[in-house]
């Protein structure tokens, strides 16, 4: 496990942002950037640089609409290629890595980098924004809302930029909002399946917080451990038939699919 800020080290953040050919599994990933930060033992940044990036040619002609969005073009792409001994190299003194939405990233940087053994942590939903004094979700608006004006645009490392400042902004309790982060992803909580639900129940599920897997068929949801134990009484009383199952969580396996 990486130290944490709470544990009075130190710990170095790679902040990142990608850019892919669509969002399906068959998709690749064309355009990376990392910044590196570094969190004192109170929770403050004491270092940052970058970002460093690259680009890579997926081998297929993009869609025009992932042409308009990124910006990127079959001819900027052509023979590049990812350097992954560099990237190891950068990621070596790491302790995670931090994306706005991790599930996403994640999944493309495992597929691309099967190397890569670093826990993550998702900006988005590994903090309470909602506790913080935000109803915003999105990475441009949370900006916005601290005084930071961001386009959202659809480049790596503007993008990863602006994920590095939203991170360097001053939480509640007056460390940063990377610090807090650190906290909330490196906490075990539990994901409840409703394994054996039926089909009827999916309203009552949403309701209380649920999303489908399509790929397990299952509704799930991830709980603090001090509330496992009433969300297992909650699913056997919404129908006698559902079979809860869970397993402890944390930012090895959270945010990956």
């Amino acid at each position: 496990m990486a130290p944490t800020p709470a544990q009075g080290r130190s710990i170095q953040l790679a902040v990142i942002d990608s850019e892919t050919t669509g969002l399906g599994d068959g998709d690749k990933m064309i355009e990376f950037a990392m910044v590196k930060m570094a969190l004192d033992a109170d929770g403050q940044i004491c270092d940052i640089a970058g970002p460093i990036d690259g680009l890579e040619d997926p081998g297929t002609p993009l869609r025009p609409e992932i042409v308009t969005i990124t910006g990127l073009d079959d001819a900027m792409l052509a023979g590049q290629g990812f350097d992954d001994d560099g990237l190891r190299e950068q990621l070596a003194d790491v302790d995670a890595i931090v994306a706005f939405n991790a599930v996403f990233d994640a999944r493309f940087w495992r597929v691309r980098f099967p190397w890569l053994t670093k826990p993550w942590i998702c900006a988005q939903k590994d903090l309470d924004w909602h506790a913080q004094g935000h109803a915003e979700r999105s990475q441009s608006a949370l900006l916005a809302a601290k005084g930071f004006f961001y386009g959202g645009g659809h480049r790596a490392a503007p993008d990863a930029w602006a994920l590095a400042i939203l991170l360097a902004t001053q939480a509640r309790d007056g460390r940063t909002v990377a610090a807090n982060l650190v906290d909330g992803a490196f906490r075990i909580t539990h994901r409840v399946r409703a394994a054996g639900a039926p089909f009827g129940c999916r309203a009552d599920l949403k309701e209380a917080g649920y999303k489908w897997d399509a790929k397990a068929r299952v509704w799930w949801t991830d709980v603090e451990a001090k509330d496992l134990d009433a969300e297992i009484l909650m699913l056997t009383a919404i129908h006698p038939l559902i079979k809860p199952m869970h397993e402890p969580v944390d930012c090895f396996n959270r945010h990956i699919w």
